[in-house]
């Protein structure tokens, strides 16, 4: 353990659940050269995404190495466990023939060339174990590896973390769709220090348990504390943006009198 605290993120996790009334508990997935103590290692191997169900859906803390990850070639490398496999980089493997020859996710072996710089892969060798949990209870902060915090949600509630995660700092909460998940959500925000999120992969839409509608954010740890800051500032000062995230999922929002009459405020008046 790293905190006083056997769970230092349970407040954050309520505090994050509540603000984006989140179906699904936040995960957490860290990345160590050290064996965890006292927590047990899955006895499954999964595809890398199916992780976060097991995390977040069966509500258990785990860790797994690279016999767990034997059954994902793509995000075993991507996490930085293995080197490339053969057809990978090439992109003879993604162009090919499904199911037996390839993937089929791509025309040409080329146009899978053209991909790999938007990757992001967390260089090999630098982990031995990743260990898995809910938000609410998991035990470990970056003093123990590099952790990064799984958001699924809508995409209303996905636009209010994005918001939230550049409300002090600026600039922009920037997503990818096309490389695999894993490599957008876990190991980008893992190596960038940055809020990102993905619509999916094909893959990620088969394996875990989403919804049509849900998205994926990855959050850097060290950073939850100020993005969940920052969320509820932003609810705080703008009534009609409660109102707004508070509407049931599903139905279409009709603006108000209220929120035309605001967009009328005439501000500052720039001088010529």
């Amino acid at each position: 353990m790293t905190s006083d605290s056997p769970t230092p993120f349970k407040d954050l996790a309520e505090r994050l659940t509540k603000a984006l009334r989140l179906e699904r508990p936040p995960t957490v997935v860290l990345w160590s050269m050290r064996k965890p103590e006292g927590i047990q290692r899955l006895d499954r191997c999964l595809k890398a995404c199916q992780f976060l169900d097991v995390a977040g859906l069966e509500g258990k803390l785990f860790y797994t190495d690279l016999e767990n990850n034997k059954d994902c070639k793509n995000g075993s490398h991507y996490l930085g466990f293995t080197p490339p496999f053969e057809g990978q980089y090439s992109g003879e493997w993604p162009a090919g023939k499904w199911p037996n020859e390839g993937r089929s996710i791509v025309k040409y072996p080329v146009s899978f060339r053209r991909n790999i710089p938007h990757y992001v892969i967390v260089p090999t060798g630098t982990v031995k174990y990743m260990t898995y949990g809910p938000l609410d209870s998991f035990p470990y902060d970056n003093s123990f590896g590099g952790g990064v915090v799984n958001v699924i949600c809508t995409a209303k509630a996905g636009l209010f973390l994005a918001r939230a995660a550049d409300y002090e700092t600026g600039g922009a909460t920037e997503g990818t769709t096309g490389p695999s998940t894993c490599s957008m959500v876990m190991s980008r925000p893992l190596m960038s220090g940055k809020t990102t999120y993905t619509l999916g992969c094909f893959g990620f839409r088969q394996f875990v348990q989403i919804k049509p509608e849900e998205l994926i954010f990855g959050i850097p740890l060290e950073t939850l504390d100020k993005v969940v800051e920052n969320l509820e500032l932003i609810l705080e000062l703008r009534g009609d943006l409660r109102e707004l995230i508070a509407e049931p999922v599903g139905e279409a929002h009709v603006c108000t009198e209220a929120e035309i009459a605001a967009q009328r405020s005439p501000g500052a008046v720039l001088a010529d």
